[in-house]
C-alpha cells in the first residue's frame, strides 16, 4: 500500500472543505488566486450577482445541495477590435457544479434570460440521489480569439448544482476606435477543469479538461504518481474524446494530483486537479476525510 504524504496546500484544502461542508466557515480556497487585470477579483460583481443564500451556520453541506461562485469575473472589460479576451469564473458546489458561459443576444432581453434559468432549474430539479456525488471546485474560462464589435454585451457565468443556480455578470465593451490584427493561430487555453474533487471510494468520476486553440492542441493526462495515462498502463483510467479523464472504481491510492497537459507548437500549458477519495459509513453525515 502506497503512503501518500499530503503537502501543506493539500492539507489546507482538506481543512477548509471540511469546515465549509459542516457550515462553520464561508467558502475560501487557497488555490484560487486572483487573475491578472482583475483588481479585487470583481468585488463589486460579487456583491451584486449572488442569488443563492446558503443555509444557516451549522448546515451540513455534505448532505445539502449548494453552489457558490468563489471567483467572479470583473464587472466590466474594455478591449479593442481584433484583440483576444479571456474571462475567468470559479465555483464550488455539492454535487460538483456545472459551469457555463452564456451570451446576451441582441434580440434577447434580460427577462428572457431569467426565464431560461427558471426552465433550467425546473429541468434539473428533483430528489437528491441516495449516493453522494461529491464536492468539487471548478475553474472556467470564456475565450474570444478575435473580438468583433458585435461581441459587445453582457456575459453570464452560470454555475448550477442540481436545482441551485448562481450567476455572475460581466459587461464586455468593445472599443471600435482601436483595431488589432487577428491572428490565424491562437494559443492553447484550458477552459474548464476542477482544482479539487472529493468523491466516494468505489464510484466512477470524470475530471473535466476542455481546451481551445488553433491548431487543435494535443492533450494528455499525468496520474498521481507522475506517469502518463494510457490504455496500456491504466486499466481504470480513460481519457475521453472530450479530453476529460474518467476514473473507475476509485480507490484510496488514487489520492493525489492529476495534471491535464496541452501542447501546441512550442507552447505547453497544464491544469491540476487534486483528488481526495472519501469513505462514508451508513449515512452521509458520517464522512471520513
Amino acid at each position: 500500500m502506497r503512503l501518500y504524504v499530503l503537502s501543506l496546500e493539500h492539507l489546507l484544502v482538506l481543512v477548509v472543505v471540511a469546515d465549509v461542508a459542516l457550515g462553520y466557515l464561508p467558502l475560501f480556497l487557497p488555490n484560487a488566486p486572483l487573475r491578472p487585470n482583475q483588481p479585487g477579483g470583481g468585488a463589486g460583481n460579487k456583491a451584486k450577482n449572488g442569488n443563492v443564500k446558503l443555509g444557516g451556520k451549522k448546515n451540513n453541506r455534505f448532505t445539502t445541495t449548494w453552489t457558490r461562485i468563489t471567483q467572479h469575473p470583473p464587472d466590466t472589460v474594455e478591449v479593442a477590435v481584433g484583440s483576444r479576451v479571456e474571462l475567468y469564473c470559479e465555483a464550488a458546489g455539492n454535487p460538483p457544479p456545472e459551469v457555463y458561459w452564456l451570451e446576451e443576444k441582441p434580440s434577447e432581453s434580460y427577462q428572457m434570460f431569467q426565464k431560461a434559468i427558471v426552465r433550467l432549474e425546473e429541468a434539473l430539479s428533483g430528489s437528491v440521489p441516495a449516493q453522494w456525488e461529491g464536492i468539487a471546485h471548478v475553474s472556467s474560462a470564456y475565450v474570444i480569439d478575435c473580438v468583433r464589435p458585435e461581441d459587445q454585451g453582457l456575459k453570464y457565468c452560470v454555475s448550477f448544482s442540481k436545482n441551485v443556480v448562481q450567476t455572475a455578470i460581466t459587461a464586455l465593451l468593445v472599443n471600435s476606435t482601436k483595431v488589432t490584427e487577428c491572428s490565424e493561430e491562437s494559443q492553447p487555453t484550458i477552459t474548464l477543469y476542477q482544482t479539487w474533487r472529493f468523491a466516494l471510494i468505489g464510484t466512477t468520476i470524470v475530471l473535466p479538461c476542455r481546451v481551445v486553440g488553433q491548431p487543435k492542441p494535443y492533450l494528455f493526462w499525468i496520474d498521481n504518481v507522475g506517469k502518463t495515462i494510457s490504455p496500456a498502463t491504466h486499466e481504470r483510467h480513460i481519457v475521453l474524446p472530450t479530453g476529460d479523464l474518467q476514473i473507475t472504481d476509485i480507490k484510496w491510492e488514487d489520492m493525489g494530483d492529476y495534471a491535464c497537459k496541452v501542447q501546441s507548437g512550442y507552447t505547453e500549458k497544464s491544469a491540476t486537479t487534486f483528488l481526495y477519495p472519501v469513505v462514508v459509513r451508513t449515512q452521509l453525515s458520517q464522512i471520513y476525510l
